[in-house]
């Protein structure tokens, strides 16, 4: 968030953008979306909406549970289908804010955070159990790197 004045609050406005890169534009046509946020300077998380179960779901490999960026993340998925399909996102009541789980892979140190956010999306996208740990965190780096030299995703 650009603007100093918002405090780091969510504004629509500010973050419209990132649905037009959409195959379609159309992201409820999607089974999942990701979002990696940054919270601070000081700590990665990733969180997914998985828009067909109509839940909004937070890993963070410090076990937060992440209220704030779930609601703001509702708020978006909202605020997005109005923009986009000129009607209110349909039954709203039906949707679940799942807050990070006691079963989330949680990392032992304060810098691997990073690394988690990259393997929640990694493994998530594919479908897969999170079965990773801390003691994985050097093939798991190994793997993301290898990804980045090779240009393309670690998926």
């Amino acid at each position: 968030n650009a603007n100093p004045d918002l405090d780091g609050k969510y504004e629509y406005r500010n973050v419209k953008r990132w649905s037009k890169k959409v195959p379609g534009k159309d992201l409820f046509n999607l089974d999942k979306v990701f979002f990696v946020i940054n919270q601070d300077n000081a700590h990665w998380v990733c969180a997914v909406a998985f828009i067909q179960e109509k839940k909004v779901q937070m890993f963070d490999s410090m076990g937060g549970c992440g209220g704030y960026y779930l609601e703001s993340i509702f708020q978006y998925l909202q605020d997005e289908h109005k923009d986009k399909k000129k009607k209110p996102l349909p039954d709203t009541d039906d949707w679940v804010l799942i807050p990070t789980t006691s079963d989330t892979p949680r990392q032992e140190n304060g810098f691997d955070c990073g690394v988690f956010t990259c393997m929640f999306a990694d493994f998530l996208s594919r479908d897969c159990p999170l079965s990773f740990s801390q003691e994985h965190i050097t093939q798991c780096r190994e793997r993301i790197a290898l990804s980045i030299m090779q240009g393309r995703a670690i998926l």
